[in-house]
């Protein structure tokens, strides 16, 4: 404390300096820990009758998942930017930025799982792993081992 005195630096600019310190130090932490990625809630699922709607906050829009004859939902989960569907027929993807995709489900192809987070969807089941991409809106594809 005394050097402090001896270089003219009142109470105040000490409170000053300590309060730069600790923002600079808080800030380092969030972004070790990976909370300065956050997204903001920005897609809602929305069942009107038989019709199924993505709610795009971001863009203020609706945009309807066309369901085709005697095709019904089966699943879904929704993250901050995404939303994946399952429906008796089809895998189907919402990205906040890209919109509606879907990819054929294989015969007797088994849904495992599903999670939606951020702007990714992500969906195993018992023949392939995909992942979705909601910013880009493509899915990738990987072919699970087959056990004999």
């Amino acid at each position: 404390m005394n050097v402090i005195r001896g270089l003219g630096l009142g109470r105040a600019a000490l409170a000053c300096a300590l309060g730069v310190i600790a923002a600079l130090a808080a800030t380092a932490n969030a972004q070790i820990g990976g909370s300065y990625s956050y997204v903001p809630k920005q897609v809602h699922l929305v069942t009107d009758g038989a019709k199924l709607f993505a709610s795009n906050v971001k863009f203020n829009r609706f945009d309807e998942l066309k369901l085709n004859a005697q095709e019904r939902v089966l699943d879904q989960q929704v993250g901050a930017a995404v939303a994946v569907v399952i429906t008796n027929r089809r895998i189907a993807a919402y990205g906040v930025v890209s919109g509606w995709r879907s990819l054929d489900r294989m015969p007797d192809e088994q849904i495992e799982s599903i999670t939606a987070e951020d702007y990714a969807g992500l969906i195993v089941t018992s023949v392939r792993m995909l992942n979705f991409n909601g910013q880009n809106g493509v899915f990738a594809e990987r072919k699970r081992a087959v056990a004999d």
